[in-house]
């Protein structure tokens, strides 16, 4: 019995190392945690008795099909010139009250994310056209980038995005559903938080531009462009209020699309981020392995070691921040601590699974402005594509983000001790 309690806690062991080994090695090498993920899984899984069926069992299918489809349908939307012509007439209507512009552009990042293509993909496109935006406007660039970035990462919690989607593929199994609204207006609440705190440091409410976008100077829609609106539109009626799969019904809106002629499916297919899913699928495998292994179990009965259910969520907040620091929010983060989070409740009664899974969450994306994450990188990348830029600017930038980074996190912390992302239990 000892023995096999022994060979038990040898491999829960191995697999926290193998995993540690996985997430440094995608840090240093800057390769596909995804692709990676799978080839280990499959011998880690086959060391510790697993069959190949049990091992593949981690690929969510369900979860991939609806990434797929949905960054399918915003992909056509982006290249027929639909998102970002609709960005630019919302940020028109502000005319002279350019003042308006930080909050319009953190807003107006948040529903493009929430409706559909997420924070990657929302990222790129809000933070590259607040780049230029701002450029053309002459107000202060890395601000407005930070505002549309924030906001993308603030939205993206919604039944509709990735990350919603990936919380309930996560949460079902292990018993939880119907907090799709608390987690959306928790990420939604924590990242307009920090916004007004970056809106303040950077003096938002003092900004004037001397050359405002017109809105008689921007084209209209054109017959493609409506009719992807008009799909789009009917997706989130569907999905929403008739609770209809999101990912199939992106593919049947693709569909029409397509046969209607107004979009080009071939640069859609291209655009779709692969690498981006394989990643978040094939860590999931990796995961699912390690579980089995005991070794999520191994983390929660270490953490619960020295938290009790008022500490819980701050701790695994903390965590969630340090680890997007170095790792995915939505690869490597919410799949290794929310099984965690549920452990955790399951051990101390007066912990709230939802309250935890929106702190981790929310503090994850609040570390994902920092230069060594995503969000970060493209702001960096979309001021040096505006700009002829120096290396002492570029350190300077890095710096600074990483700065934010740091306070957002620690914001998120002590807004989840205070009990915040509880949301007064009116959402679940």
């Amino acid at each position: 019995m000892n023995k096999l309690r022994g060979k038990t806690m040898n491999l829960s062991i191995i697999s926290l190392i193998v995993l540690v080994i996985v997430v440094a090695i995608g840090f240093i090498k800057k390769v596909n945690l995804g692709f990676l993920s799978i080839g280990v899984a499959f011998f880690l899984g086959t060391v510790g008795g697993m069959s190949a069926k049990e091992i593949a069992a981690g690929f969510s299918s369900s979860m991939f099909i609806t990434l797929v489809g949905v960054t399918f349908l915003f992909g056509m939307a982006s290249n027929n010139g639909t998102l970002e012509l609709f960005s630019k007439k919302i940020v028109a209507l502000v005319g002279k009250h350019t003042v308006l512009i930080p909050i319009l552009m953190f807003f107006l990042s948040a529903f493009i994310s929430a409706i559909g293509p997420g924070h990657i993909a929302a990222g790129i496109l809000m933070t590259t056209f607040a780049m230029y935006l701002a450029f053309e406007m002459d107000i202060n660039p890395m601000a407005t980038a930070l505002y549309a970035k924030l906001g993308a990462n603030a939205g993206c919690a919604s039944v509709l995005s990735l990350t919603g989607v990936l919380a309930k593929n996560l949460s079902e199994p292990l018993g939880y559903s119907g907090f799709g609204l608390h987690l959306f207006l928790s990420t939604l609440l924590s990242g307009f938080i920090f916004t007004l705190v970056v809106y303040v440091i950077y003096k938002g409410y003092k900004v004037k531009a001397d050359n405002p976008l017109k809105l008689s100077d921007i084209p209209k829609f054109n017959r493609d462009q409506w009719l992807t609106i008009i799909a789009i539109i009917v997706m989130v009626i569907c999905c929403i209020g008739f609770k209809l799969d999101t990912g199939l019904f992106a593919f049947a809106a693709a569909a029409v699309l397509i046969l209607l002629g107004a979009v080009d499916e071939k640069k859609a297919i291209k655009g779709i981020p692969w690498g981006t899913l394989v990643f978040i699928c094939g860590v999931g495998v990796l995961i699912n392995v390690i579980d089995t292994l005991g070794g999520i179990t191994m983390i929660s009965d270490f953490l619960t070691g020295f938290m009790n259910e008022h500490t819980a969520t701050p701790i695994l907040a903390a965590t969630s921040g340090i680890l997007s620091w170095v790792s995915s929010t939505t690869g490597v983060v919410m799949p290794t601590l929310f099984p965690i989070a549920a452990d955790v409740c399951k051990t101390f009664g007066g912990a709230n699974y939802v309250e935890i899974i929106s702190a981790i969450t929310a503090t994850s994306f609040a570390a994902a402005i920092s230069p060594l994450s995503t969000g970060g990188a493209i702001i960096m990348s979309s001021y040096s594509a505006a700009r002829e830029t120096t290396n002492e600017e570029l350190n300077k930038m890095f710096k600074t983000l990483f700065l934010l980074s740091v306070a957002n996190v620690l914001l998120n912390v002590l807004l989840s001790a205070l009990g915040v992302f509880n949301l007064g239990g009116l959402f679940y």
